[in-house]
């Protein structure tokens, strides 16, 4: 991993910008994380991994960074207002804030799927990304050139079979950042979806062996034409939502997925 600072030009532009990323110490949390802290944003890093957040946190000061990791529970209101509260607290200011947490669930028939499980999927999908834009906007609202992103999938945008709790739940992800978009309209925030293909990381990996226990092929999440992406693709998207540079985004969903979608 190169631990080089990002070009001079982005590193003034970003420096005193404060984000806070939650699921970060996860594949594509870690690569958004360390993509920021290079370019020079100070970050607040949220994960329910205390050992793994500690980790990423080393590796961002070793990046020459600045951040304040917080270990909790996206599901729960307490945390998430204390992630903003601890941003403001510390840096004084929030100018953006990457809803990454979430988790696929199992592999299951809609008709068999464990009701314990749709619960889950859904309060770590759902609840957390309410939970997060519910705390964070107000902060972002009074910030020039604020932006929250919401990591959802495509899977937002198409159904995939004995995935019932995870479609529907990124579906309900697009939903709450279309709401919340149009509620931001007039102040300093945008509100915008990543919406990432099959991505090389551990949760892909785990959809992997759960569709080859129900079928000797496996890989249903992948087009066969398509080779699944980086969590650094998926990072430099979240880069560029939260630049200046896409300033007149809002409500907008961003497709990460090298065609996977349209194959």
């Amino acid at each position: 991993m190169s631990t080089a600072r990002g070009s001079s030009e982005q590193v003034t532009r970003c420096a005193g910008r404060v984000v806070a990323v939650t699921g970060a110490a996860g594949g594509i949390g870690a690569a958004i994380v360390r993509r920021l802290a290079t370019d020079g944003w100070s970050l607040v890093l949220a994960d329910r991994d205390p050992r793994a957040l500690a980790e990423l946190a080393d590796e961002v000061v070793a990046l020459g960074g600045d951040c304040l990791p917080r270990a909790g529970d996206v599901t729960q209101p307490e945390y998430v207002a204390g992630l903003v509260g601890s941003a403001l607290e510390r840096y004084r200011r929030l100018d953006g804030f990457v809803s990454n947490a979430g988790i696929v669930g199992g592999m299951v028939p809609l008709d068999d799927y464990p009701e314990a499980v749709f619960d889950e999927v859904m309060a770590v999908n759902v609840r957390g990304t309410f939970l997060c834009l519910k705390h964070a906007l107000p902060a972002l609202r009074v910030q020039p050139g604020a932006s929250f992103v919401a990591m959802a999938s495509t899977s937002a945008v198409r159904g995939r079979a004995n995935l019932s709790a995870y479609v529907a739940s990124k579906h309900a992800v697009l939903g709450l950042v279309r709401a919340a978009a149009l509620e931001c309209v007039g102040s300093h925030a945008r509100v915008n979806a990543i919406l990432p293909g099959p991505t090389q990381t551990a949760m892909i990996d785990a959809i992997d062996r759960m569709a080859a226990q129900r079928s000797p092929d496996g890989h249903v999440a992948r087009a066969v034409s398509t080779p699944y992406g980086r969590p650094e693709d998926v990072a430099a998207a979240v880069r560029f939502v939260l630049s200046p540079d896409a300033a007149h985004m809002n409500g907008a969903m961003l497709t990460v997925d090298g065609g996977s979608i349209v194959a």
